[in-house]
């Protein structure tokens, strides 16, 4: 995709311009929609334009808005907020279309066994826990009982009829093109700062003061960064008999009971395969987990697939392009979209009006590279640096595996020969790797649940050729679980005595959450220290913030004995 900038081209289109927009919002999925219907009822104009696909990720998104998430089921951040937020949003949406499309539901998140409760209920001892209460009970007539709680501050949006209901409606506002957006055709002036229309979109006959593009998985020359790490997804519709909840149920899948005495059950999550079809192996993945919680045969009546928009951070993308201020993102809200649409599009409404600023975590400016010093984000600078030192066959470590992307990186740099050794607290983080390596098809890792700061009692001194940190807390986890001081520096230390001559180790330090700055502060100290003969390197996060993170880079380049 190609945008050309034209200083007076205007001659050429208006014989062309039919109408004027001060908005164009590209794709009508979650986001999308989110974003027209915010903006319209701020007054103004909006043009939605979307290519009209059957099987997309909203639409074939079951709409669930749940609580508590996660194996170690972790209350959503903000969840009472956004929860609100996203009620009073729907019901207005209902209110303008006439249609129905949001209910309030239960949902039961069962135990694997007694031992989860017992660490559920320590666990959330301090925490907020109205609207969740314990609950027992059968799925099926006459089978097993199982053990888990109660959530009644959830809900669901029959996201199908949602979006038909907003389609019809801008529609007969004649502010709806099913097309899709030739990016080749899209025209800017340089004079972005002017009140008049900068942008033509040809194919349409349309000028618009702003493009904001919710295109969702398929990704654009515009915003190329943005989804950095979609998703396939598989949901089969079933029959199972003797069912009896009318509750949402969750254990690692989720099902849905329908109207017509049927059951939705989902989701895989692909990261290999960016084709939107039904696969064999997703309807086994849904058939072997749902086995564990249902008794009798199950019967498949149909199964659909769709890409997921998800970004590595798995936070969602919103902000301006770098070149052209005019026009806007908003993507990446992945599996929690139908929660975090309606709080997200606010929010960039009010950041276009100057009334606020993004948070840190979502702006888009956190995925691009700075115009000036040409930094590109953190975590791709240590990857770079340490693939340069690597020639495959060797051993290394991923010291905080996380949801498994340096893991993957190390697995496929040193090759089959080479050996990747994987260390996490938690069990989220070990099985969301696993998944990740099946999915690339990499067998070379030995994954270990446990601290890094026993990455000394594990790894043979002098065997390794590259370490790496990502210190901090799980994305989309329990933030109260997060590396520290502690438990760091005696990581690093143990890192850098395992490392062979001319080896690498590189530690990414988030300063932001509770902690952060005393674990940043501690390592700084150990790294200047005056036994420590190593070649360093630091690099700071442009603009650099107080919070912002920090990378440190060491090679082995000085015999230390």
């Amino acid at each position: 995709m190609a945008v050309e900038d034209t200083k007076d081209k205007r001659s050429e289109t208006l014989g062309l311009v039919k109408r004027h927009f001060e908005n164009v919002v590209a794709g009508q999925g979650l986001a999308g929609s989110a974003m027209a219907w915010t903006l319209h009822w701020e007054g103004q104009s909006v043009l939605l334009l979307d290519k009209g696909e059957r099987y997309t990720a909203s639409r074939v998104s079951a709409g669930l808005i749940t609580p508590v998430t996660g194996k170690r089921l972790v209350l959503s951040a903000k969840y009472g907020e956004c929860f609100a937020a996203a009620k009073h949003f729907y019901r207005r949406v209902e209110k303008a279309t006439g249609q129905t499309f949001f209910t309030e539901v239960e949902m039961l998140r069962l135990f694997e066994d007694e031992a989860a409760r017992t660490e559920f209920l320590e666990r959330s001892a301090k925490a907020d826990l109205s609207g969740i209460s314990e609950w027992s009970g059968q799925l099926q007539s006459g089978k097993g009982v199982h053990i888990g709680i109660r959530m009644s501050k959830s809900g669901r949006l029959d996201v199908t009829k949602y979006l038909s209901a907003t389609r019809r409606y801008f529609e007969q506002a004649d502010s709806y093109c099913q097309t899709d957006l030739l990016e080749e055709k899209v025209k800017l002036k340089e004079e972005t700062r002017q009140t008049s229309a900068v942008i033509t979109l040809t194919e349409q006959a349309v000028t618009a003061n702003r493009l904001i593009m919710c295109t969702g998985a398929t990704t654009t020359k515009l915003f190329p960064e943005v989804p950095d790490n979609p998703a396939r997804g598989d949901i089969l519709k079933v029959r199972i008999g003797k069912y009896k909840r009318k509750e949402v149920v969750h254990r690692s899948i989720w099902i849905v009971a329908e109207e017509d005495g049927t059951q939705t059950v989902g989701s895989t999550y692909d990261w290999n395969n960016r084709i939107a079809e039904p696969t064999e192996e997703g309807r086994k993945e849904i058939l072997g987990r749902l086995s564990r919680l249902i008794e009798g045969p199950v019967k498949v009546l149909d199964q659909i697939a769709a890409v997921r928009p998800t970004m590595k951070d798995y936070e969602p993308v919103l902000g301006r392009h770098s070149k052209w201020p005019n026009i806007l993102v908003f993507n990446g809200l992945g599996s929690k979209g139908t929660l975090l649409a309606p709080s997200m599009a606010k929010n960039l409404v009010e950041s276009m009006e100057g009334t606020t600023k993004l948070a840190t975590e979502q702006d888009y400016e956190r995925l691009k590279v700075n115009t000036t010093t040409k930094q590109r984000p953190l975590t791709s600078v240590a990857q770079q640096a340490v693939a340069a030192v690597l020639k495959g066959g060797e051993t290394v470590v991923d010291a905080t595996v996380g949801n498994g992307f340096d893991t993957n990186f190390l697995a496929e740099a040193v090759g089959t020969e080479g050996q990747v050794i994987g260390f996490d607290v938690q069990r989220k983080a070990i099985e969301s790797t696993s998944k990740r390596l099946a999915a690339g098809g990499l067998t070379n890792v030995e994954l270990r649940e446990q601290s890094h700061a026993e990455l000394g009692a594990v790894v043979t001194e002098g065997t390794v050729t590259a370490v790496m940190f990502n210190l901090g807390f799980l994305p989309r986890s329990d933030k109260t679980i997060v590396t520290t001081a502690a438990s760091s520096t005696k990581a690093i230390t143990a890192a850098l005595e395992v490392l062979k001559q001319h080896g690498i180790l590189t530690i990414l330090v988030y300063r932001g959450h509770e902690g952060g700055q005393d674990e940043y502060e501690a390592i700084e100290r150990l790294l200047q220290e005056d036994g420590l003969q190593y070649e360093q390197q630091r690099i700071d996060s442009v603009p650099s913030r107080p919070t912002s993170p920090v990378l440190f880079i060491l090679k082995k380049t000085v015999n230390n004995e």
